[in-house]
């Protein structure tokens, strides 16, 4: 991609690619094949078309708690060098907006995968405990080659995300709390970073 298309536009388009594939292998592929063999429901994996006051209460207090650090954590040098994930200087209104949908669709996959198919199939297959210490072994594991740090702190938040997933039965705390440290993310690291900025 870089040879064909230049360094900025091919590393832009990396990340393009990595996010849809991880649509796809995450998300789209294992809905679909566990919708032809899944002996459960939907709602067996935490996918439930409705939000409980509990589950509001839990996106709302982790929400303040995750923008009020990231805003914080965004400074560090080290997240500077990874983030923003597209390396481009200047970022367009329009870049901005498909950038976070494209962050949104991807972890929409990724919830899935992690709170909704595997946790509740490990559940099912090994106990609680045991599920909740597997599924944040391979999240944290996920998030090693990014950064070790990174890595370390995919634990507490997986183990978190985990408990709250099986105590409201619902994905929806793990995947909107996921978009909102996501997005604080990306948009403080980009105001951070001393090379980029948002043009019109």
């Amino acid at each position: 991609l870089v040879k064909a298309h230049g360094a900025d536009k091919g590393q832009e388009r990396h990340v393009w690619i990595n996010r849809i594939v991880g649509m796809l292998t995450f998300g789209v592929i294992p809905a679909i094949v566990l919708h032809w063999v899944m002996e459960f429901s939907w709602a067996d994996y935490g996918v439930i078309p409705s939000c409980s006051l509990d589950v509001l209460y839990w996106i709302l207090g982790l929400s303040v708690i995750v923008i009020f650090m990231t805003s914080r954590s965004a400074r560090a040098a080290d997240n500077l060098e990874q983030y923003p994930e597209i390396r481009r200087h200047e970022w367009t209104k329009k870049l901005v907006f498909w950038s976070a949908l494209s962050w949104m669709g991807y972890l929409v996959a990724y919830e899935l995968m992690f709170r909704g198919f595997l946790l509740f199939s490990f559940v099912r297959a090994f106990g609680v405990w045991p599920a909740i210490i597997i599924n944040t072994s391979i999240y944290s594991l996920v998030h090693v080659p990014k950064n070790g740090k990174e890595g370390i702190g995919a634990i507490p938040l997986g183990l978190l995300l985990c408990v709250i997933t099986l105590r409201t039965g619902s994905i929806w705390v793990a995947l909107i709390v996921h978009w909102v440290l996501s997005l604080a993310n990306e948009w403080f690291s980009l105001k951070y970073q001393p090379d980029m900025r948002v043009v019109e």
